[in-house]
């Protein structure tokens, strides 16, 4: 499912148009996306968290074993489900 899939399906379970329900999703992404780059934590009760942590920087050899690079190292977006969640993709709830 893209994002256009997404809205379209979720304006027909709610009474909004998909105008409306393209602002928002644009600005719920957008709410999540500004507190990940705080570094706030976003948790979503029976749907998961959404973190940062950093990726360690590393030195990696290339293909052909001629010579190393350097991966710098970075914050990175995370997800972990819930629970909830787990259980609904299991079929147990």
């Amino acid at each position: 499912m893209d994002k256009r899939q997404l809205v379209a399906t979720a304006a027909r379970r709610t009474s909004l148009s998909r105008s409306q329900m393209r602002e928002a999703v644009d600005a719920v992404f957008e709410v999540i996306a500004d507190a990940l780059a705080c570094r706030d934590t976003v948790a979503l009760s029976d749907f998961g968290r959404f973190s940062v942590q950093d990726y360690p920087g590393r030195e990696l050899s290339r293909f052909g074993g001629q010579g190393h690079y350097t991966v710098d190292s970075r914050p990175i977006p995370v997800f972990k489900s819930s629970q909830a969640l787990r259980r609904r993709l299991r079929g147990d709830a």
